[in-house]
């Protein structure tokens, strides 16, 4: 067996000995016991399940290609172009805005999954592509001369998980995780959210754009831009892995938000990379409307206002606080449904988002910016596993190695 096939073998095995374990590590952390736990295990989410159902179909899949014939830069952007077209007419019908009737539905639904396996394929070695040139690679000390992006850039289009998020109500704090199986719908979801809350806690379900199961999950009916950043997030994340931060991640909150925030940085700029090398094959829409409302600068400055009333204990205060304030945003056109405690400690993970006051987010965009690349920003930010070692990587020299 040639010297090299055998090496990415052997690789792809272990990887798939630590996604099941990576799987079964987390519904044990989730499994951890108390009432809250008992009330999201009613619709928990089977990773391990999910694992054993993809994770082999995809390696099968592209075993199968190895030796395919490759089509033309035309062809392949005609794939993508009609794969996204049949998307939206799938959302357009599903909601009730198309003029025919199911059988057409299942058609569209059908052309979809034939197309579905070439145009994950064709993504991921576009994306590949662009971390190998950013020098997001490993080489392996046996093989000189060699290089490869590892993990290889996986994803699956399918339905993500939800997540139950726990916070203590006297405090904004991310206590607790759960994942929830796909498809609940409103009266579930308020019913647990209340039973939760019941148990003197404040609880939110999540819906996620995307979820680090290796593949990674990515929302079956994503559009073109928003599928692409979440599969870059999330291999940024597998990558992170693999790597001290990454590995931290459980670590404190800290570690969560440094891992999220970096993720989120990262996709951002290499997304954007990807779209001026590959425009989007939707049709451009117009830019929304200016307004004089300032979601952000308003977010974030209820956020500061609530953790002064829950510092002064005044929860009760704080919560008609945010409810008052989240009818507002509604009011101006940004719906969210419901703001609590719950809802600030998992937005704030991710320190870039407008739900954060963390100053996690402006230290690593002062990383980018003292990084001469994205890459290198990701090779750097991988070893830091603290805030003290954010501020020793701001204030000194930097090394990746």
């Amino acid at each position: 067996m040639h010297p090299r096939l055998s090496l990415s073998l052997g690789l792809l095995a272990a990887l798939v000995a630590v996604s099941a374990w990576g799987g079964v590590a987390l519904m044990q952390r989730e499994a951890s016991g108390g009432a809250v736990a008992r009330l999201a295990d009613r619709y928990s989410y089977n990773v391990v399940r999910w694992e054993m159902r993809h994770f082999l179909g995809k390696v099968l899949y592209k075993v199968g290609h190895v030796f395919a014939r490759g089509d033309s830069e035309a062809d392949v952007n005609a794939i993508v172009e009609r794969y996204f077209t049949v998307v939206r007419d799938i959302a357009a019908l599903e909601q009730g805005r198309g003029p025919v009737g199911a059988e057409t539905l299942a058609e569209k639904r059908a052309e979809r999954a034939q197309l579905e396996n070439r145009v994950e394929d064709i993504l991921e070695g576009r994306i590949t592509r662009l971390l190998e040139e950013q020098g997001l690679t490993i080489s392996p000390p046996l093989f000189d001369g060699w290089s490869f992006v590892f993990p290889p850039v996986d994803f699956e289009l399918d339905n993500p998980p939800r997540i139950l998020a726990v916070s203590p109500r006297e405090r904004i704090e991310l206590d607790d995780t759960f994942l929830l199986r796909h498809g609940l719908d409103l009266p579930q979801v308020e019913r647990l959210e209340d039973e939760v809350d019941a148990q003197g806690v404040s609880s939110l379900v999540v819906s996620v754009q995307g979820v680090a199961t290796y593949p990674s999950v990515v929302p079956e009916l994503s559009g073109y831009r928003p599928l692409v950043g979440t599969v870059i997030h999330e291999w940024v994340h597998h990558y992170l892995a693999l790597h001290p931060l990454g590995r931290a991640f459980f670590d404190s909150r800290d570690t969560r938000t440094l891992n999220e925030t970096v993720a989120n940085i990262a996709s951002s700029e290499l997304a954007g990379l990807l779209f001026e090398r590959y425009p989007s094959p939707e049709p451009a829409q117009a830019p929304p409307a200016a307004s004089r409302f300032d979601f952000v600068s308003a977010m974030r400055a209820l956020r500061r206002h609530v953790e002064e009333l829950l510092a002064d204990g005044r929860v009760v205060r704080a919560e008609r606080l945010m409810e008052a304030k989240r009818r507002l945003f509604v009011s101006k056109g940004v719906y969210i449904r419901k703001i609590n405690q719950a809802y600030f400690a998992f937005s704030g993970s991710y320190a870039d988002s407008p739900a954060s006051i963390d100053p996690i987010g402006p230290k690593l965009q002062a990383l980018r910016e003292k990084t001469g690349s994205v890459g290198e920003f990701v090779r750097v930010a991988a070893r830091i596993t603290s805030v003290e070692e954010l501020d020793q990587a701001l204030a000194g020299p930097l090394s990746s190695s």
